[in-house]
Parts: C-alpha cells; structure tokens; sequence
C-alpha cells in the first residue's frame, strides 16, 4: 500500500514541480501542453501502483504521454522534444521501453492494449483513453470485444470535457469512493450470493439488481454497465492523489476488466490552457506571460477558412463537416455564423465521409475538411460510399505533405496515391493561396462527381501573374531548354525558388505549374514532353503510385520515350522535425533539390 500521508504529500510536491516544468519546457519546444497538465497526478499514480514496463501503460493517441515520459528516465532530453533526432510527440516503443506500442492516432490503444494483455497474462494493462476518442468506432469495437474477456485489463477513461452537472458534488465523490471500497464490493457480492441461494423469485431479484443500477446510474451517468462485462469504478478526481491511489491499488487487485472512470481539467495549472483548451491543445513555441504566439501570415487553412464563409453566405446548400478538428481546419468562423451547416462529427473520420455521401445524394453540397494523415482512416469509405456512387462530395485535405513536428504518424504523405487509384476523384493541388480560392470557387458547382483539394501546412505563397484555374490545363511559368521541370502544389514555390540557382548551375528548364494531378493535362504532355530531354515531376508527396508515376505510365501508354526523374518522398517513414528540416533532408528544397537535380542531369550526360 503507497496510500499514506507521506506519499500523498510526496506526490502532490511533485505533481507541482511537474507542472511547472512542462510549461516552461514546452513554451520553448511547442507541443501538446493541455492534455499533458489534465493527466499530471493521474500519471503519477499509474507509476506508483503499476510496475513499467512489466505492466503496460498505454495513453490513447498519445499526445497526453509527456508525464509518462518524465516519469521513465526522459525529463532530461525534454528540451528536444519533437526536434530531429529528439523525444517524439507520442509513445514509440522505438523509444523507450516503458512505452508498449506507437500512438498518434485516436482510438488505437485499446484494441492494442487487448493483444498486448491477451499476450502477456502475468501484467496489467492499462489504456488511458480520452472522452472523445472512446466515442471512435475504432474504440467502439475493441470496448464490445473486451468486456468480460481480458482480465489483467484495466480502461481509464480521462474525462475532461464532457459536463456531468449536477451529479458531480459531494454525494457523487462519495458514492464513487464506497463503490471502490472493500465494503462496498464485499457486500455486493454478499447479496448475490444471497440472491443465487434464496430463490426469491425473478420479480424479486430483478427488482434488487433495478436498485444498484438505479443508484449507480443516477450518481454515475457515465459508468460502463456492468452487464457488458465490465467492473466500474469511478466517478474519481482525477486531481485528488488520495482518490486517484484508493481506485487503482484497487483495481489492481482486482480481475478485471476494469473501467475507471476519472474527471480531469484539461490545461490545469496554466491560466491560458485552461481558458483556452483548444489552443493549447497543440501548441508553437509561445510566450509565458501572455500565452500568445506569433501567428505570422495567412496559412492555406485560413484561405480555405475564409473562402468557403463566403461562398456559404451565398449559397445555403454549403456544408461543412469537421471530425474533431473545427479550428485546425479553418472552420471557427463558419461554424460560428452557421451552426446548423458546420457538422462536427468528432473522431469519426469514416461516419464524417458516408455522412457526406448522404448530404450530397440528396442535394447538398459537402465539404469534408479533414487532415490528410487521418483521411487515411476513411479508406473504406472513400471506395464505397463515395467513389462507387460517383458523388460530389469536395475532400479539403489539409496537412497534406510534410507536417513536421508531429512526426511519422502524421505526416500527410499518402493521399496523392490513393485517391489516384480510386475512380472518378477529381486531384488538384493549389499552387497559392488565390489559386486555392479559385479552385474552391470552381468546386462549389462542380457536380460531376468527388474532389481531392490538397494543400500543406504552413503559410500561403503567392506568385505574381494569373492564378485563374482551369481543370486539366497546367500553366507555364517560365520557359527554358532543355530540362522540363513540372511541379504541383507546394513544390512550385520550391522550384521556382531555386531557379537562379540552377541557372548559376549552366541547368536551364521550363518550369510548369501542375494544380490538376487528376486529370494530367494530357495535351501538354503529348505535345511538349519529346522537347525535352530531362523531365522532373516535382510532388510533396510519397513517389510510390504518386503524381509522378501518373505522368511517368501516361507517357508509357503514348510510347513517349522520355527520361522521367520522381523529385519526391522516397520512404513512408518521415520522422519528427522542423518542416524546413525535413523537405531539406528528403531534398525537396534548397540547396539539396538543386543537388538532386544537378546529380540526375549529369548522369544524363555521362
């Protein structure tokens, strides 16, 4: 038993001491501040009842894990978090051993932490799971699976947004902490020995059962029943060490599964994450004083953001649908003047795409703004439900490329493959952020069938001359001999500002801006590539299946002999880093794309 006095107070000095170093740390690297100060003491509990990494302690999604990774041996390198080369954003068992599988992505844990249970019978597993992302149907599943199956599993759910209203007092802690009692679970199991012996009779005993559920569910709205094979404990401060250690030395002696239900503040301890969860959520570098942080130019978000408010003023069939992410997306201001048009249909990336396949079937005109890495999760989706029916559904694919500090498990690198080989997806790419604007306006009536509107993270760019848009038709930027450079989206900005590089180089080039990657302006590439006698396609993207294998089997088809170099993302594997360090490395930029270039032209020659 670690529950006494000395301990309580021990951990309560250093749940103090935690906090404060994370703000202060993650002021100067940026991170996930206010997921991270709402888990402090309940971190520290798991470390003090649970023995990792013999037991198993996995944090859903894994950006609140920042404790954990204090806790195992790594606050000395905290100040490279998510640098290259650093700690990572989430749990990677490539990192420590104390972390027992990867996270990044919302609603994974459980379903891992079933097989790793299943596997390991003599340790205790434990999932800490958010309240929105235990409403994933990937959660969903593994929560129908689980029940009454894996005993050495214990679920945490860190509740930390959901309002239990009036429930939550002195009456509700109360019953919380008899229901974890030695008494309570005695006596409860006294009665139903009781029931099984006497055979009062069904109306009977069915009334008694009626009784302790009624009471359960009226001091404790959120419980799990019991009746799925679940053993509750909770309504618990998840800020209270004393309640936090009482529940889990019990639930560790206890057969379980076990569902501990906890209720956290999000932001605890910083008066700027507290008032503003979403903001310090994940958050840049910022000031300590004022919790601002320099927001710098219009991002290709805020395009989109402000573009489709005003073409939902004027047109009321406009819809939009986030999954869970409103203000990543550039949704705030739609979804404040039209509620009823702005859907948020939290972690449910498959239901926000089947859901918009229903709007647009009936007449509506659907946008889908999502992340590129968490599209991946609507795959199914995207085949059955949209492609097979050919409806005009318009995909906003923000993210898309490199993300930078979020790392491997976000980097939007996948979703020019897969939407090329799915039918009927219109592809485009935005060079700027007045092309984007374009591109949206032409959308808007586009009723042929679904659309795939990529763009990066990051600040707009903007070029000088047209930025009309036609679909199917690429624009020549600046002519030149010999080299014929094709670049889409964000590497047009790449190209062109390396261009006087090359020509320092003796590398001359035409230089085309490709927005449409489905369908390839397939005039241009019949009757200008056999000019050339280098092409580079130039894509932020993964180079297997991507844009430029498009160009490459296109001009296979036409029997047009020409060399075609990929200037793309040759691993699915990027990790964590600085956007700029990572484009660099992988010689999407500068003074390394110039190399990569220069290498292929001479080869050429040799």
């Amino acid at each position: 038993m670690v529950n006494n006095r000395t301990d309580i107070e021990r951990l309560e000095k250093e749940s103090k001491e935690i906090r404060e170093f994370l703000i202060e740390s993650i002021s100067r690297t940026g991170g996930h501040l206010a997921p991270n100060l709402g888990v402090v003491e309940l971190t520290q509990v798991l470390h003090e009842v649970f023995e990792s990494p013999k037991d198993k302690i996995l944090f859903d999604v894994g950006h609140q894990s920042y404790v954990h990774k204090i806790l195992t041996g790594r606050k000395d390198r905290f100040s490279t978090l998510r640098k290259r080369n650093g700690l990572g954003p989430f749990m990677d068992p490539k990192e420590s051993e104390h972390d027992p599988f990867i996270t990044g992505h919302a609603g994974s844990a459980l379903s891992a932490g079933a097989g790793i249970a299943l596997a390991n019978p003599d340790s205790k597993v434990i999932v800490v799971i958010g309240d929105a992302s235990i409403s994933n149907g990937h959660s969903l599943e593994a929560l129908n699976y689980v029940g009454g199956k894996i005993k050495n599993l214990i679920i945490v759910l860190n509740d930390n947004e959901m309002s239990i209203g009036k429930n939550v007092g002195s009456l509700s802690r109360f019953f919380g902490r008899l229901m974890i009692s030695s008494t309570y679970m005695n006596i409860r199991e006294d009665i139903r020995v009781v029931i099984k012996k006497i055979k009062f009779g069904k109306k009977v005993t069915e009334v008694l059962e009626r009784v302790e559920n009624s009471l359960k569910q009226f001091f404790l709205p959120l419980s799990i029943s019991e009746e799925l094979g679940y053993k509750f404990l909770g309504v618990i401060d998840g800020h209270n060490i004393e309640e936090l250690l009482e529940c889990f030395e019990k639930a560790n002696s206890m057969e379980g599964p076990v569902f501990v239900h906890i209720k956290t503040q999000k932001g605890k301890g910083y008066q700027f994450a507290e008032e503003n969860k979403e903001k310090f959520h994940g958050i840049s570098p910022f000031d300590l004083e004022t919790g601002s942080v320099d927001s710098g130019d219009k991002n290709y978000s805020t395009v989109f953001g402000d573009k489709i408010l005003k073409m939902a003023e004027e047109d009321s069939d406009i819809y939009a649908i986030s999954a869970a992410m409103v203000k990543g997306t550039g949704l705030s201001k739609f979804y404040e003047k039209y509620p009823d048009r702005c859907i948020d249909v939290g972690i449910a990336e498959g239901h926000s795409v089947t859901f918009a396949g229903g709007l647009a079937i009936s007449g509506k005109k659907p946008y889908v703004a999502i992340y590129s890495t968490f599209l991946q999760r609507a795959y199914s989706q995207l085949i059955h439900d949209i492609s097979l029916q050919n409806l005009p559904v318009r995909f906003i694919v923000d993210r898309a490329g490199i993300v930078g500090e979020d790392g491997k498990t976000h980097q939007g690198i996948y979703d020019i493959g897969f939407f090329n080989q799915i039918p009927n997806y219109l592809v485009i790419a935005p060079t700027t952020g007045k092309e984007l604007e374009e591109v949206l306006k032409f959308s808007k009536d586009y009723e042929k069938g679904p659309i795939a509107i990529r763009f990066p993270r990051g600040k707009a760019f903007e070029i000088d001359g047209d930025t009309s848009f036609e679909l199917g038709k690429w624009r020549v930027l600046k002519n030149g001999e010999k080299n014929l450079f094709i670049a889409t989206g964000s590497m047009v900005k790449e190209i062109m500002s390396i261009e006087k590089g090359l020509e320092e180089l003796g590398i001359d080039g035409t230089v085309v801006s490709a927005a449409t990657i489905k369908p390839l302006d397939e005039s241009f590439l019949l009757s200008e590539t056999k000019k050339y006698d280098n092409i580079f396609v130039l894509e932020e993207g993964y180079e297997n299946n991507g844009f430029g294998s498009a160009v490459l089997e296109f001009l296979n088809k036409n029997n047009i002999c020409k060399k075609v170099v990929k200037v793309a993302l040759d691993s699915g594997y990027i990790p964590h880093g600085t956007r700029e360090e990572i484009m660099v490395e992988n010689g999407l930029r500068g003074k390394k794309l110039m190399d990569r270039i220069e290498v292929n032209i001479n080869a050429e020659k040799q």
